[in-house]
C-alpha cells in the first residue's frame, strides 16, 4: 500500500515557480473499509547550496519550471527544485531537494563530497548523472539531496561541479 501510495504522489507532482515545490494535497478515500486519510507532504525550503561551477551545457541562471519537461527525478511530490537548462531550452541541471533517486540506481556509484558531506554519484543507464547526500541525520525528507546532470555531461564537468559546491545559510 505504501509504494503505491508513493507511486500515485509521483505520478500526480507538478510544478510552480523558479525555485519550485511540487506535491500532493490532503485527500480520504471511502472504500468498503474504513476512511484513510492521507496528509499533505511538508514543503521543503530552498536548498541551501550554490553550485560554483557549472557543466559546460548549463547555460544562463536558473530557468522557470514551466518551460521544461519534469522526469523521474525533478516531479517528486514535496521536494524544492532549482532547473538549468543549455541553450536550446534543455534540462541540463537540477538540485533537488527533499528527496533521492526513486529508481534503482542500475549503474556503479562511488562516494563523493558534497560540501564537506558524504555522499554518493553515478551514471545512470541513459547518460544521467546523479549525485545524491543526506545533511544532518537524513531521518526527515527535506535532509534528503539530489543533483541531476543532464546528457552531455562528462564525468570530468560532474566532478568539477560536485567540488565547486558550498553550502549557504539557510
Amino acid at each position: 500500500m505504501r509504494r503505491c501510495l508513493i507511486a500515485v504522489v509521483l505520478l500526480t507532482a507538478c510544478s510552480g515557480a523558479v525555485s519550485t515545490t511540487t506535491g500532493a494535497a490532503s485527500s480520504s478515500t471511502t472504500a468498503s473499509g474504513p476512511t484513510t486519510s492521507i496528509p499533505s507532504l511538508v514543503e521543503c525550503d530552498n536548498p541551501p547550496y550554490r553550485i560554483g561551477e557549472f557543466p559546460g551545457a548549463v547555460q544562463g541562471a536558473a530557468t522557470d519550471p514551466s518551460l521544461i519537461d519534469l522526469d523521474v527525478f525533478t516531479s517528486i511530490g514535496g521536494t524544492r527544485s532549482i532547473f538549468w537548462v543549455d541553450a536550446e531550452g534543455n534540462l541540463s541541471l537540477a538540485l533537488v531537494r527533499g528527496a533521492l533517486p526513486p529508481v534503482d540506481w542500475p549503474g556503479e556509484k562511488g562516494e563523493v563530497m558534497v560540501a564537506g558531506v558524504r555522499g554518493v554519484a553515478g551514471p545512470h543507464q541513459d547518460g544521467k548523472w546523479v549525485v545524491a547526500w543526506y545533511e544532518g541525520t537524513g531521518e526527515e525528507r527535506c535532509d534528503l539531496y539530489m543533483l541531476v546532470f543532464y546528457p552531455p555531461v562528462t564525468p570530468d564537468e560532474v566532478e568539477a561541479s560536485v567540488a565547486s559546491v558550498t553550502r549557504t545559510e539557510e
